[in-house]
């Protein structure tokens, strides 16, 4: 008989595990106690960070086996960058936790465990005893390669390894194959979108470029699974590889997501109509998992981050809605998705049916979390389970400590974090000054936000309208570096403070929340009041503060993203 309540699923988005004791063929692991450890540096500059990864991703299973869970989703990016060794650390955690706790995995790939048909190299460096850094590469360096491939540095010794590269379909899942991308003996049902056939000649479909001049084969990873009597997963493999015209090469998957599987994967979408409808007459539980988002998981911002700061990487990686309208069609109530590493929860209704997407944040960024799903008669029940206390390896800790001596590289206190919260915390605040500000922001308004205090923009708010152009000329205090800490009240910090919780509260929606103190939300709470009053003319400073507060504010209020409970009939979403 089918449970009336299912057996508990931990859901994990974007591990992106990177084992720093595996053999990557770094020769400086002989001075450092075996580990290959990446520059914080390197970290402080992306959107993900890197050593820590793999105890989070242990910690997490530690919590799951702790509470009982015996099926596990992982919505892809579980590695680094889909590395021979990488992959193969990754099966190793898993059969692990298999064989001692008896749990189940499902994997999905995402756009770093795979690349096309025939992989890609990959290159990155690693941190010797003394704090410098070399390179290894897959790449087929020589002393007298000229030029050296993208990303090697010329002033840096370079091994090349061949644990370093990046495998293509079918290859990069092999090493997981025993979890969810073949068949299995336990399984009560499993099929792809070409039938119930695992094998890899069996699922090939043929890729065409956008001009339609090259096909090109390649496999299709998506298949569903039946764990338990009544329970139906449908993992899509939601990566587009697209051909490119007059190369072997193929367009990246990063920002293509589900908008492209509406146009290069029609197989997929009808294969879900076709399961939604089956699940339907069997009396199936069905829930769907990709890697990308099939809503917009940023509160519905997105034509007001394109107003604000122009097109974004993140603007081109939200879907249409177009893309939930297909779910809703193929009968899918909801949906999990990572690749953003965003907590948050969007809904579509059209007429009397709801699509809801569950945004699950990555372990390798703010907030570091996984969500349990548990299924109950017509209803789903979400909990998000922090990391954030999750304390930070010494080792790993003196070798950054080395790296700070020798470069004195400026991290935002992300050196001295004892705790994994604290350390992502102070990773997004850095991350939003040093790399997002530059990348995306408006220069005017950039400068603004680098010169005033949190006490200017509530000054400026009473003030005649400004011109941005001359804001900050106009301001009583002369440009400085961001000051984060509140020793004189919200009003002494750097309007930088704001921007880091800006980041924090749009990647983490309620959960973001928690990490910022009670007082500066009092204080912005009073600038919405006045910068979100009135209407300000396009081109002054007051209106573009006024749109980043208008921003703010929807990510504070959008659905609840923590603990909750979804009305599967209604798309009624509660808190818990």
């Amino acid at each position: 008989m089918p449970f009336e309540v299912f057996p508990p699923i931990a859901v994990i988005a974007d591990a992106h595990v990177h084992d720093p004791a595996a053999d990557f063929g770094f020769p400086g692991a002989a001075q450092t106690g075996g580990l290959s450890v990446r520059p914080l540096a390197e970290a402080a500059r992306s959107t993900r960070v890197f050593n820590e990864s793999l105890q989070a991703f242990r910690t997490a299973l530690d919590d799951v086996a702790a509470r009982g869970i015996r099926h596990v989703v992982l919505l892809g990016d579980y590695t680094d960058d889909g590395q021979i060794a990488t992959t193969a650390a990754v099966a190793a955690i898993l059969e692990d936790y298999g064989t001692r706790h008896g749990i189940a995995f499902f994997a999905l790939p995402g756009n770093h465990d795979i690349f096309g048909d025939a992989g890609r190299h990959r290159t990155k460096r690693f941190l010797d005893a003394d704090g410098s850094s070399a390179v290894v590469t897959s790449h087929p360096v020589t002393d007298v390669h000229d030029p050296l491939p993208a990303g090697i540095p010329r002033d840096l010794p370079v091994t090349v390894s061949p644990s370093m590269f990046c495998p293509g379909y079918p290859d990069g899942l092999i090493p997981l194959r025993e979890h969810g991308y073949f068949p299995q003996n336990g399984y009560l049902h499993w099929e792809t979108p070409f039938g119930p056939r695992g094998e890899t000649h069996e699922r090939m479909f043929i890729a065409v470029s956008d001009s339609g001049e090259t096909c090109r084969p390649l496999m299709e990873a998506s298949y569903l699974v039946e764990p338990v009597e009544g329970l139906w997963l449908l993992m899509i493999d939601a990566n587009v590889f697209v051909p490119l015209d007059g190369s072997d090469d193929w367009v990246d998957s990063t920002s293509a997501g589900w908008n492209a599987m509406l146009v290069h994967k029609r197989h997929v979408i009808s294969w879900m109509k076709d399961v939604g409808a089956r699940a339907a007459r069997r009396g199936k539980r069905l829930v769907a998992f990709s890697h990308y988002p099939a809503l917009d998981p940023l509160d519905g911002t997105r034509a007001a981050e394109i107003a604000l700061l122009g097109p974004t990487a993140t603007s081109g990686r939200i879907p249409d809605d177009a893309v939930g309208e297909a779910f809703i069609e193929a009968g899918i109530s909801l949906h999990f998705s990572g690749h953003l590493h965003v907590n948050d929860t969007a809904r579509m209704r059209r007429g009397e049916r709801a699509f809801v997407n569950v945004a699950v944040p990555s372990l390798a960024g703010f907030p570091p979390a996984y969500k349990i799903l548990t299924l109950r008669a017509g209803a789903a029940e979400i909990e998000t389970v922090s990391l954030g206390d999750m304390p930070m390896d010494a080792a790993i800790g003196a070798l950054y400590a080395a790296e700070v001596r020798r470069t004195n590289v400026q991290t935002g206190g992300m050196a001295e974090a004892t705790r994994y919260g604290a350390f992502l915390s102070a990773h997004i605040g850095h991350l939003a000054w040093r790399r997002h500000l530059k990348r995306e922001w408006p220069a005017a308004l950039a400068a603004l936000l680098r010169a005033a205090t949190l006490g200017d923009l509530a000054r400026l708010a009473v003030r005649p309208v400004v011109p941005m152009d001359v804001a900050v000329a106009m301001l009583a205090v002369a440009p400085g570096p961001p000051r984060s800490q509140e020793t004189n009240g919200p009003e002494a910090l750097s309007a930088i403070a704001f921007l880091g919780d800006w980041y924090r509260l749009r990647m983490g929606s309620d959960l973001g929340a928690t990490a910022i103190s009670p007082q500066r939300m009092r204080f912005y709470d009073r600038l919405s009041a006045l910068y979100l009053a009135q209407a300000w003319p396009d081109g002054s400073a007051q209106s573009g503060i006024a749109a980043m507060l208008s921003m703010f504010e929807a990510y504070r209020s959008g659905l609840p993203a923590i603990d909750f409970r979804i009305d599967l009939l209604s798309g009624e979403i509660t808190e818990m």
